[in-house]
């Protein structure tokens, strides 16, 4: 529960908007009941259901209880945000309105694994991780971008499909 409480309070400190500080508690609280025992999952299903209700029917946000996302992530406008429940999302990340991160539906009728983002990864406005691929730490997937394939540690991605162009400092 001091976990819960240590990460609940950094992202607090870190999300600037009320908007994203209340989507990104209500998310701790939820990922939290739905990714302990069982006695644990009956007693949060309020706590769930009103997270699933208030962040993706009212607020158009929709991040699985069950994602696993590290300390300090930060939302900025969000809107449209998509993140898919395999996903897993590393620590200091930013994701802006209308990122997705989630599976595709491969030419033969299967479903994809979903991505794996790793710490310090900034995505631009609109922009789309899908499949199963890896960020790599301290990344940037530029505004507007379709990451199809791995983007290596301190890579930048744009375009669609996204290619790597330059390097972080």
């Amino acid at each position: 529960m001091s976990d819960l409480l240590r990460l609940v309070l950094n992202d607090i400190k870190v999300n600037p908007f009320f908007k994203s500080k209340v989507i990104v508690v209500l998310y701790r609280i939820a990922h939290y009941f739905s990714m302990g025992p069982f006695y644990l999952k009956l007693l949060g299903i309020p706590a769930i259901f009103f997270y699933i209700f208030l962040t993706e029917w009212i607020l158009g946000v929709e991040i699985h209880p069950k994602t696993k996302i590290g300390k300090n992530f930060r939302i900025f406008h969000g809107c449209g945000l998509v993140i898919n429940g395999y996903s897993h999302i590393g620590d200091d990340c930013i994701v802006r309105q209308g990122v997705t991160i989630g599976n595709i539906l491969k030419k033969n009728g299967e479903i994809s694994g979903a991505p794996k983002i790793g710490s310090g990864v900034e995505f631009g406005a609109n922009s789309q991780v899908l499949g199963d691929v890896v960020i790599g730490d301290f990344a940037r997937i530029g505004a507007g971008a379709v990451v199809i394939t791995d983007v290596p540690s301190g890579a930048t991605a744009v375009g669609v499909p996204a290619r790597v162009i330059l390097g972080r400092n």
